[in-house]
């Protein structure tokens, strides 16, 4: 759990750091006002298509993730399912026995 929030923090802290860089970058060149917002214009487009490719492949990827723990916990409630099958006569034993006390 902890890992995640390391992971979490760092991405967001590129992420700051990145747009915080290009911005810094492009108010500081010698460029003239119309230059400028053309220039900054076109860099949250390409930020903007980043961002949202970033998304789809997490979204793709938790997707899969999904898929997979689903059917590894299907798996493993088949697996267990077969175990039980004895345990659960046994289980109505101890319930007739409640019962009779």
């Amino acid at each position: 759990m902890a890992e995640k929030k390391v992971v979490k923090s760092f991405l967001w802290g590129t992420l700051t750091g990145a747009v915080t860089g290009a911005v810094t970058a492009l108010l500081f060149a010698p460029k003239k006002g119309s230059e400028l917002r053309k220039d900054i214009a076109d860099t949250a487009h390409t930020v903007g298509e980043k961002t949202a490719e970033i998304g789809r492949k997490a979204g793709s990827t938790a997707q899969t993730i999904v898929k997979r723990s689903s059917d590894w916990a299907s798996d493993i409630r088949s697996k267990l399912g077969k175990k039980e099958k004895p345990d659960e006569s046994e289980g109505s034993d101890l319930s007739d026995e409640s019962a009779a006390l």
